[in-house]
Protein backbone atom coordinates (compact mmCIF):
# COMPACT_ATOMS: atom_id res chain seq x y z
CA UNK A 1 0.00 0.00 0.00
CA UNK A 2 2.86 2.61 0.83
CA UNK A 3 4.61 1.57 -2.30
CA UNK A 4 1.12 2.29 -4.51
CA UNK A 5 0.94 5.86 -2.05
CA UNK A 6 4.47 7.03 -3.12
CA UNK A 7 3.58 6.00 -6.89
CA UNK A 8 0.50 8.00 -6.68
CA UNK A 9 2.88 11.30 -4.94
CA UNK A 10 5.20 10.96 -7.68
CA UNK A 11 2.72 11.14 -10.82
CA UNK A 12 0.86 13.95 -9.10
CA UNK A 13 4.35 15.59 -8.93
CA UNK A 14 5.11 15.00 -12.81
CA UNK A 15 1.55 16.06 -13.85
CA UNK A 16 2.28 19.68 -11.87
CA UNK A 17 5.62 20.04 -13.59
CA UNK A 18 5.03 17.94 -16.95
CA UNK A 19 6.84 20.37 -19.28
CA UNK A 20 9.98 19.28 -18.75
CA UNK A 21 8.97 15.27 -19.29
CA UNK A 22 7.28 16.79 -22.78
CA UNK A 23 11.09 17.65 -23.75
CA UNK A 24 12.32 14.20 -23.13
CA UNK A 25 9.39 12.66 -24.77
CA UNK A 26 9.78 14.99 -28.21
CA UNK A 27 13.60 13.99 -27.93
CA UNK A 28 12.74 10.18 -27.86
CA UNK A 29 9.99 10.38 -30.67
CA UNK A 30 12.07 11.85 -33.01
CA UNK A 31 15.24 9.52 -32.40
CA UNK A 32 12.80 7.01 -33.23
CA UNK A 33 10.60 8.64 -35.91
CA UNK A 34 12.61 11.84 -37.57
CA UNK A 35 10.11 13.29 -39.14
CA UNK A 36 7.90 13.39 -36.16
CA UNK A 37 5.62 16.22 -34.59
CA UNK A 38 4.79 16.43 -31.33
CA UNK A 39 1.90 17.97 -29.96
CA UNK A 40 0.39 18.51 -26.30
CA UNK A 41 -3.94 18.64 -25.84
CA UNK A 42 -6.41 18.41 -23.30
CA UNK A 43 -7.05 19.64 -19.98
CA UNK A 44 -3.23 20.44 -18.94
CA UNK A 45 -2.90 23.32 -21.87
CA UNK A 46 -7.03 24.19 -20.91
CA UNK A 47 -5.35 24.85 -17.44
CA UNK A 48 -7.91 22.25 -16.45
CA UNK A 49 -5.77 19.11 -14.88
CA UNK A 50 -6.46 17.64 -11.67
CA UNK A 51 -4.78 14.88 -9.70
CA UNK A 52 -6.26 12.09 -11.90
CA UNK A 53 -5.75 13.85 -15.12
CA UNK A 54 -3.38 12.79 -17.59
CA UNK A 55 -1.18 14.71 -19.78
CA UNK A 56 -2.52 13.86 -23.95
CA UNK A 57 0.52 13.65 -26.47
CA UNK A 58 0.16 13.51 -29.35
CA UNK A 59 3.28 12.39 -32.11
CA UNK A 60 2.49 12.65 -35.35
CA UNK A 61 4.78 10.84 -38.14
CA UNK A 62 4.01 8.96 -41.47
CA UNK A 63 6.51 6.84 -40.24
CA UNK A 64 3.98 5.04 -37.29
CA UNK A 65 3.34 1.54 -37.83
CA UNK A 66 -0.78 0.53 -38.92
CA UNK A 67 -0.71 -2.62 -36.64
CA UNK A 68 -2.18 -1.64 -33.13
CA UNK A 69 0.66 -4.37 -31.74
CA UNK A 70 3.41 -2.31 -33.56
CA UNK A 71 2.30 1.04 -32.02
CA UNK A 72 1.76 -0.56 -28.63
CA UNK A 73 5.48 -1.29 -28.99
CA UNK A 74 6.45 2.46 -30.24
CA UNK A 75 4.72 3.97 -27.28
CA UNK A 76 6.76 1.50 -25.10
CA UNK A 77 9.92 2.48 -26.92
CA UNK A 78 9.43 5.86 -26.54
CA UNK A 79 8.59 5.81 -22.88
CA UNK A 80 11.76 4.00 -22.27
CA UNK A 81 13.59 6.30 -24.19
CA UNK A 82 12.24 9.24 -22.53
CA UNK A 83 13.33 7.85 -18.87
CA UNK A 84 9.28 8.00 -18.00
CA UNK A 85 8.54 6.00 -14.87
CA UNK A 86 5.78 3.07 -14.98
CA UNK A 87 3.34 5.52 -13.33
CA UNK A 88 3.52 8.36 -15.60
CA UNK A 89 0.91 10.62 -16.53
CA UNK A 90 1.05 10.91 -20.29
CA UNK A 91 -1.14 9.36 -22.97
CA UNK A 92 0.80 8.81 -25.95
CA UNK A 93 -1.61 8.97 -28.86
CA UNK A 94 -0.09 8.40 -32.81
CA UNK A 95 -1.17 9.47 -35.89
CA UNK A 96 -0.18 9.55 -39.29
CA UNK A 97 -0.90 12.13 -41.82
CA UNK A 98 -4.35 10.59 -42.58
CA UNK A 99 -5.20 10.13 -38.88
CA UNK A 100 -4.00 13.75 -38.26
CA UNK A 101 -7.35 15.29 -39.59
CA UNK A 102 -9.28 13.92 -36.66
CA UNK A 103 -7.08 15.57 -34.30
CA UNK A 104 -6.49 18.91 -35.96
CA UNK A 105 -9.97 20.09 -34.95
CA UNK A 106 -9.03 19.92 -31.34
CA UNK A 107 -8.83 23.72 -30.48
CA UNK A 108 -6.34 23.50 -27.63
CA UNK A 109 -3.78 21.41 -29.65
CA UNK A 110 -0.27 23.08 -29.00
CA UNK A 111 2.83 22.06 -31.14
CA UNK A 112 5.97 21.27 -28.95
CA UNK A 113 8.30 19.66 -30.88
Amino acid sequence: MENYLEALIERAKILKNWRPYTEKITEAAKRILPDAEVYVFGSVIRGEAVGGSDVDILIKSDMIPKSNIERAELKLKIEELAGLPPFHPFEIHLANSEEMRFYSRIKELTKIG
